[in-house]
């Protein structure tokens, strides 16, 4: 038996892992396998077994962030890199590049094939990694069709699989009156988005606000909501939605092929954010749907947004490009895909 260790510290590397794996074992149904690893609940509910002494995934993005979390994630490092003696056959490292790098060299080094999901954003944010990337991983998986580019002249061998969200959204009946808000999947992301967001819903005057609740999440993080604010599962907010308000990330593509007009509005630590000016250089828009169109079709606020602004925004956007994106974002049969490409691995 196959056995496959996995780290995935974000609950979009928790989805993207349940994903995978759920596509290993129905491409192959009878060569079982078994996955351990740091895992969120989705993976758990798949069947993926936690490491002992593993600290639960509490999502985290941000220099200062990070800052508060580095016990947890010393103890999740120490926690796979004890794994790395049972020689498992292969390591996937899901997204979370300043934490599963230095993983991945590690595993490579003890002679354990590594298998990175996905491509961390090099075109955004220090595109001098790609070097020490193709190094440390055997395979890679990219969701966007210009990313193996990166890691040619490295002779990686990296493979553009398409984006799950292309698979992740059906059909959208738009209610009117329905706003979907999508805060985020960390609390400090909570913290800073929730209360915006919930005034700007008041002031819009939605009749029903859905709020899907991220896996990471409980509804004690949300604390009290207004009466006609309703969790709910993201699947019903991208099928009922109206229009939604949502933070950047994966959320802004999953909105955009549903066809629902949004605003994007994110905001950070202000240490963090005055970093991330420093550091990152190049990139006009934050939301992936504007950097993939490289023009701003979807209004987006970066730190800085009042109320006001937002329910402007909220009532004149426009329905997204969704026919534009979808030819960017590639074929249905995303996770398929990532499967066939992590069989080939093991079977090397």
């Amino acid at each position: 038996m196959k056995r496959i260790l996995v780290s995935a510290q974000e609950a979009s590397g928790d989805r993207l892992g349940a994903e995978l794996f759920a596509a290993m074992a129905a491409e192959r149904a009878g060569e079982p396998f078994e996955v351990r690893g740091l895992v969120g609940p989705l993976l758990a509910a798949a069947g993926a077994a936690p490491l002992p002494d593993s600290a639960p995934m509490n999502p985290v993005m941000g220099f200062v962030e990070v800052l508060k979390h580095l016990g947890e994630l010393r103890r999740n490092t120490m926690a796979i890199r004890r794994a790395f003696d049972e020689e498992p056959d292969l390591l996937v490292v899901i997204d979370a590049p300043d934490f599963n790098l230095p993983l991945a060299r590690a595993a490579k080094a003890k002679g354990i094939p590594v298998l990175g999901l996905v491509s961390p954003q090099l075109w955004a944010w220090r595109s001098g990694r790609a070097r020490d990337i193709a190094r440390a991983m055997d395979l890679l998986l990219c969701l966007f069709p210009f990313e193996p580019a990166f890691y040619a002249p490295y002779g990686l061998d990296a493979r553009w699989i398409g984006h799950p969200a292309v698979d992740r959204v059906g059909p959208s009946s738009r209610e009117p009156g329905v706003l979907a808000i999508f805060p985020g999947s960390r609390r400090a992301e909570l913290r800073r988005l929730l209360g915006p967001f919930l005034a700007a819903a008041e002031r819009l005057g939605a009749r029903e606000v859905l709020l899907p609740l991220a896996a990471s999440l409980s509804p004690a993080d949300l604390g009290p909501l207004p009466a006609h604010v309703r969790l709910c599962t993201s699947a019903e907010a991208l099928a009922r939605a109206d229009r939604a308000l949502t933070k950047s990330g994966t959320s802004t593509l999953e909105i955009a092929l549903a066809g629902i007009p949004m605003v994007v509005a994110h905001r950070v630590h202000p240490l963090t954010y005055w970093l991330g000016k420093r550091l990152v250089r190049g990139v006009k828009h934050l939301a992936l749907p504007n950097i993939l169109l490289r023009r701003e079709a979807i209004r987006e606020y970066v730190q800085h947004f009042t109320v006001d602004e937002l329910v402007q925004s909220l009532k004149y956007a426009a329905p997204p490009p969704t026919a534009e994106l979808r030819a960017i974002l590639g074929a249905p049969g995303v996770a398929g895909r990532a499967a066939k490409a992590a069989w080939s691995l093991l079977d090397r």
